[in-house]
């Protein structure tokens, strides 16, 4: 496998606003991480707003929401959020699966369930965040929310990708989840 190396420059101070809301957050048990592609496009805008209704309002008490820039650039709150929770939720705008790649990169052994937002909604959106009419990207990102809360925050069993035959939603011709339909 090919990987690419990258250099960040560590940073002594915090962002107190961040490191109160992990503090508030880190329950026992431990909550649901969501975290989420925040691409400048229209497929990235989906999935962010997606990951913040599921945490901030579909699911508030059994979810978190993961900063991906703190969890990803150091070692505080947001990245021990993500390695002490139950289960990791990554819902990514695109194939290219950012949040959950730049995670894995700096916590190996994560093995997060990865929704893919475009397949829910099963639309080709434009790059452009401006060619996209606001109240779409609320009704894609709702469609997309309460898909992840229903089939991976609401469940009794483990929300794994096997579920619903190994597809958010059942499969078609394209999987919402990654390694689903092989």
């Amino acid at each position: 496998m090919d990987y690419e190396t990258i250099q960040i420059t560590k940073v002594t101070g915090k962002c107190p606003a961040c490191e109160d809301y992990a503090d508030t957050n880190s329950t026992t048990p431990p909550k649901i991480a969501v975290m989420a592609c925040e691409g400048a496009c229209a497929r990235g805008e989906v999935a962010r707003r997606a990951a913040n209704l599921v945490a901030h309002r579909l699911a508030r008490d059994e979810t978190v929401r993961i900063c991906l820039g703190g969890a990803f650039t150091k070692d505080t709150g947001q990245r021990n959020l993500v390695r002490r929770a139950e289960k990791v939720i990554a819902i990514e705008g695109c194939f290219i699966n950012c949040s959950s790649r730049m995670m894995e990169g700096v916590i190996p052994d994560l093995k997060p369930v990865i929704v893919r937002a475009d397949l829910i909604y099963n639309l080709d959106l434009p790059f452009g965040i401006d060619e996209v009419p606001d109240e779409m990207f609320t009704v894609y990102a709702y469609k997309v929310a309460e898909q992840v809360v229903r089939d991976y925050v609401n469940t009794t069993g483990s929300g794994s990708p096997e579920k619903n035959g190994g597809c958010a939603g059942g499969c078609g011709s394209k999987p919402a989840i990654k390694g689903c339909g092989k």
